[in-house]
């Protein structure tokens, strides 16, 4: 009886290490593709805007002044460009830097491709979502909405994973003072270079707690601010990278801000190439800490409890059948079902725990 009962013990914890290892192989393997499928619908995306918005260009600059004002039928005349229309005809070729003036953004819902971002240094090559919800991050690197688009005046912010759903900021600790971050809009392409962090000058990143949302002010400048889970495979703290926008921008509504608890002594920002105090922390309600979209989603707890839960379950029967018929026919018969409800409950696993 206490050799079966050992046997026992030793099949539940060798089974309880395999699941974990599985796990980790989702997160680490399983969790890239759904990213690598993520954006290739954001890069077909973002193409056809590029397309929609060169084809509105194109148009607005082939009317007159006086075809854009009005267009008429019969005898009534009314107005028929709008002002996107003529924001459109002055876009800049997205080859070069940016210097145009557009005083309205381009409205991308959240979930959408909204900018390409490249860091040659480590690597990056990808589109960035708007939003930095758990499913937005899913897709790729996520752009905070409360902060001006990226090109725009202001403090543009930009969170992403480090170890999984691609892991685009894995590397994102190499990037030193100097280091190139280009951004391409609908509105051109913009260059923006690393400065040093506040208390090194030879370093391109400093780390923060999740609650230092001051991060995501507006300083008074023109930067990129990027931010990631840290240390690597733990989400207890938070990686920022600032780089200034070397392009002249363009001039964005500010974004509407709610008053954030923080510190203003602690807050600091890059000024030219350092980095300068600052006492006005307000963040948007829309991104309350920097855990959001990098601390978990809680909604996902209790499918994840139930799934796992249904796992067990199913497992237990698949033994029960088992006994009762052949061992080898029915683990085979319960390698699909078994299979689909684990993949399923690591994925809402995933998206409760926080993220790495």
């Amino acid at each position: 009886m206490l050799a079966r009962a050992l046997s026992a013990v030793g099949r539940t914890f060798i089974g309880a290490g395999l699941l974990l290892l599985l796990f980790v192989a989702y997160q680490l393997w399983g969790t890239g593709l759904h990213e690598a499928r993520a954006q290739d619908s954001l890069s077909k995306q973002f193409d056809d805007k590029l397309a929609t918005h060169a084809s509105v260009s194109k148009t607005a600059s082939d009317l007159t002044p006086k075809q854009a004002a009005t267009s008429t039928t019969g005898s009534v005349t009314t107005s028929t460009v709008t002002s996107t229309t003529t924001a459109a005809a002055t876009t800049p070729s997205l080859a070069g830097s940016a210097t145009s003036d557009h005083s309205t953004p381009v409205d991308v819902k959240p979930g959408e491709a909204l900018a390409h971002l490249r860091i040659p240094k480590i690597g990056v090559d990808k589109l960035i979502v708007e939003g930095v919800t758990v499913e937005d991050l899913r897709k790729g690197p996520g752009h905070y909405r409360s902060t001006p688009q990226p090109g725009y005046a202001g403090n543009a912010a930009i969170a992403g994973h480090r170890t999984t759903y691609g892991a685009p900021f894995n590397r994102i600790d190499e990037l030193a003072p100097g280091d190139k971050i280009i951004v391409t809009t609908l509105h051109g392409t913009w260059n923006y270079e690393v400065v040093p962090a506040p208390n090194d000058p030879t370093s391109g990143h400093f780390v923060v707690s999740p609650d230092e949302v001051w991060v995501l002010n507006d300083f008074g400048d023109n930067r990129l601010t990027l931010t990631a889970c840290h240390p690597k495979y733990s989400a207890s703290q938070r990686i920022v990278v600032v780089a200034k926008l070397l392009d002249t921008p363009d001039t964005a509504p500010t974004p509407t801000t709610s008053p954030a608890a923080a510190d203003p002594t602690a807050a600091s920002g890059a000024t030219g190439d350092t980095v300068g105090a600052v006492t006005t922390p307000a963040v948007s309600a829309d991104d309350p800490l920097l855990d959001q979209g990098l601390g978990g989603d809680p909604s996902a707890r209790t499918p994840a409890l139930l799934l796992g839960l249904a796992f067990f379950a199913l497992l237990a029967a698949v033994w029960q059948l088992s006994i009762r018929w052949r061992r080898w026919p029915a683990y085979a018969a319960a390698v699909v079902p078994l299979g689909l409800v684990m993949f399923t409950w690591f994925e809402h696993l995933d998206r409760w725990l926080p993220a790495r």
